[in-house]
């Protein structure tokens, strides 16, 4: 019985580091659309309040999806749940780069923010690589 638990986590964890490195995209994508509005070569309905409420949608729904993996294995107060917990406030932090009432993009601050938000991805990456093995 013990080997089909393992079997299952195992396939589990699989399915939550695809859904990490999918909604990764989603959130590299959401900074490529902050620099298409910066140039103004979005849609004419898209701007960075639209796209503040579209992100943070997305970061709560996968949110869920990652406590409810963390509640399921009992892993609350690991590693795991600490670079999740790093990286979940570094996106939301990201959203400091963009005046939602001025539609303006500070380059620089989103520069900083991807970068912040790439180490912890990476930092997310080496703790459940090792919780697998």
């Amino acid at each position: 019985m013990g080997k089909v638990m393992a079997k299952n986590q195992l396939l589990e964890t699989n399915v939550f580091v695809e859904r990490f490195l999918t909604y990764r995209e989603v959130f590299v994508e959401y900074f490529k659309t902050m620099s298409l509005i910066e140039r103004g070569e979005a849609l004419t309905h898209e701007n960075y309040s639209r796209l503040t409420h579209n992100y943070v949608i997305n970061v709560k729904r996968f949110s869920l999806l990652c406590n409810s993996y963390i509640t399921k294995y009992k892993l609350e107060d690991s590693t795991i749940d600490k670079t999740l917990n790093s990286y979940f406030i570094e996106l939301i932090n990201g959203l400091e780069c963009m005046d939602e009432k001025q539609n303006i993009l500070n380059r620089e601050l989103s520069n900083k923010a991807q970068q912040k938000i790439k180490k912890c991805e990476l930092s997310f990456m080496e703790t459940i690589g090792k919780y697998i093995k």
